[in-house]
Order: C-alpha cells, then structure tokens, then sequence
C-alpha cells in the first residue's frame, strides 16, 4: 500500500511539473508572439495606402538618423521632424548613378539636400569625412564637401512614388552624378570623422574611437579551407602575362612603394540582409594603377587574374582595376594583415564583394580573355559589385 502511495505521489508530481512548463513554454510563446507584433519590418510596409508625406511619416515612426562623430553635441531625428523642419526644402529633382560595371541609372526622386538635414550641426574643425551606415552595416564614404554640397540628397520617393521598401528602403541616399554605390538605402547613421591615414589608429588625424567604431563587428573571415603560413622574408609576388615588363615583388619592395589608404566595406556575397558577413576597415596598400603602370600593360589586355597561396584565383576587368581605391594592400586598420585576412598582401576592391578581394595573392597575370576564377567556375556572378543593381535602385 504504502509502494502504490509513493508511485502516485511520484506521478502527480511529475503530472504538476508538465502542467508547470506546458504553461511555462505557452506563456513565453505567447510573449514572444507579442513582441515580433511590435517588431518593425519595412518589407511589411504596404506603399499604396500611404496617402501624403505626413502619413508616411506616421507610418515609420521607429525610423531614426544618428548625427555622430565630430560634432559638438550628438544629434537623433525621426523623419517626422525631418519634414516638419524642412518642408519648404522638399523637391523634385532628376539624379544619374553610375554602377560598377559602367551603366547610367537616371532617376526622377522627392527629398531634400543633405546639407540642409545637417544645417545647425555644430561640425568641429577637424571632421573631413563622414560615413553613412545603413540598417544591413552597408556603408559609403563620403568627403565633407559631398556632404555639405549641392548633389547630395535624402529622398523617399521614386518618380512619384514612395520608395519600394523592397528595393530601395524606406529612405535612401542619392549622390547625383556618383557612383550607385553611395546610394545607400534605408541610412541610419552619419558618422563624421577625421581624415585618415595608414598610420591608424595611433595618427592623431584619426582617433581611436572612431576607429573602434568602424572595425566594432567582429570581422568575419572565409576561406578554401585553410590559412597558408606564408613567411614574407620568402613570398614573392610576380607580376607578368601581357605586359612589356614582368616582374617579380618581394614584401620589402612592396612596402616601400607609392601607398594610399580607402575606408571600404567588405562583405561576402552571400551575406543575407542584415548578416554578419560584412565588415568596415581603413585599408593601406599600393594602388594597383601603379602597379599597372610599371608592368606596361598591351592594349589588348581585357582583364588583371589574381592568384593566390590556397589554389583560389579570381579576376577584375582592366576597367575595374584601375579606379580609385583599388589596391594591392598589406594593413587593416593601421596594422599588418592578419594571417586570416590575407598576409602578407589581399587585393581591395571597394566597389565588389568579397570573392573579388582575394587573399594571400602571389600571381597577377594581365590576360586578354574573360577569366574564371574559383566561384565564377561555379555558377557565382563574375560582376559581383556590391552596388547590387536588383536592390539598390531598382
């Protein structure tokens, strides 16, 4: 009697603890429930019923611009306040972009110039730049001049229309007569900083936080595999295929080269909306206009191949080669590349994603055929510019 006691004490116990976490579990899901209700989702928007300026503005009240950086005082709006305190400033205007590959974009957008946005900023002296992030990290480099100049614009509709959220954001950056790339959608953060140099973060024209700032997410890394271990006192870089002087680089001679340095993003090209696969740096390195320059390049050359100590090999036309900021680069931030980004020299190609900034490079070769390299051969875009044409303004 007392055993068949002791078994239903222990069954009504254990009945007591599965009631417990059954409404345990259904009280949570119903609290997350309720707080994905509140989450705000610009995809969700729908543009039809949205009747003027003010009821869009009624429709993102989430939606925020960060002023940061060099400023007196810090600085966040909502566009509500936005259009409150600019209406009279709102216009119509026709805007061109040019995208990686070349092709004019010609728009017809409603917004306002940015330098009326930050009219009233208290800009310190020693801001020169300053780098709009958007809600996915995307982000664009733009000089104070630009900033503050006439062909700058904060827009929300598309040729009559409000913004498709899909496609273009809620809000978008438009830099007329700029490269697409600085057409940043759905931008959240205007972060002024200083000028910048190779000899970040210590230099005193960049301060360490701003650097913080820029290299805050944890880099991400991505590989064939393995990571070579390369000892710069043997690597060498050979230069040669279609050009009058081939040569051959060791890391001494590379370092005392002619050196620039870019602020870039780099992203892979599987990076989903809002992922982690991205980050921003100061990067330092020989401009690959020069290095062209030295090898004496034939004019039937179509496109520079790279190859690399892990059997990965990528290409970029000549055209993409030799724009600004392109570079063979051997510092990240101020420092040295780390083994995983590429020591002792990757390439940086600011307006492409990650799969034509190859790592540990050993071989260019100028060819006069469209090169495939590792994911090209396996059905990846051979363009792979990150001004992504179905996204950005489409």
């Amino acid at each position: 009697m007392k055993r068949k006691l002791t078994i239903i004490l222990v069954f009504a116990s254990l009945a007591v603890l599965l009631g417990f976490f059954i409404y345990f579990i259904a009280q949570n899901e119903l609290s997350r429930a309720a707080a994905d209700d509140d989450i705000f989702v610009p995809e969700d928007i729908d543009i039809s019923t949205i009747e003027d300026d003010v009821d869009f503005a009624m429709t993102i009240p989430e939606y925020q611009i960060r002023f940061s950086g060099l400023l007196g005082e810090d600085m966040t709006i909502d566009f509500l306040t936005i259009l409150e305190d600019h209406m009279d400033m709102v216009e119509v205007f026709d805007a061109s972009g040019i995208r990686t590959d070349g092709e004019e974009v010609q728009e017809s957008f409603t917004g306002l110039k940015v330098k009326h946005l930050i009219d009233g900023l208290d800009i310190l002296d020693e801001s020169r730049n300053v780098i709009i992030y958007a809600t996915d990290l995307y982000a664009a480099q733009f000089s104070l001049d630009e900033v503050t100049g006439d062909d700058l614009y904060l827009v929300w509709k598309k040729n009559g229309q409000y913004l498709n959220p899909s496609a273009d954001g809620i809000i978008k950056i438009v830099a007329d007569e700029g490269p697409t790339t600085k057409w940043v959608k759905n931008p959240v953060l205007f972060d002024f900083i200083a000028g910048f140099s190779d000899l970040v973060p210590e230099a005193d024209d960049l301060g360490s936080t701003d650097i913080d700032f820029i290299s805050q997410q944890n880099f991400f890394t991505l590989s064939l595999g393995f990571i070579p271990d390369i000892d710069p006192g043997d690597w060498t870089l050979d230069v040669g295929g279609l050009v009058s002087d081939p040569f051959e680089l060791t890391y001494d001679q590379i370092m005392g080269m002619p050196r620039e340095s870019v602020f870039a993003t780099l992203e892979t090209i599987s990076n989903p909306q809002g992922g982690s696969l991205i980050g921003n740096a100061v990067w330092t390195g020989v401009p690959f206009s020069h290095i062209m320059e030295m090898a004496g390049l034939d004019e039937n050359v179509l496109e520079a191949v790279f190859y690399c100590e892990d059997g990965y090999s990528t290409s970029i036309t000549i055209e993409e080669a030799a724009q600004e900021g392109v570079m063979a680069a051997y510092s990240m931030n101020g420092k040295p590349l780390a083994p995983e980004h590429g020591f002792p020299v990757r390439m940086v190609v600011p307006e492409k994603y990650g799969m034509k900034w190859p790592k540990w490079i050993n071989e260019i070769e100028f060819v006069d055929y469209d090169y495939k390299g590792y994911w090209e051969q396996r059905g990846w875009s051979d363009y792979a510019g990150r001004d992504r044409p179905e996204q950005r303004f489409d």
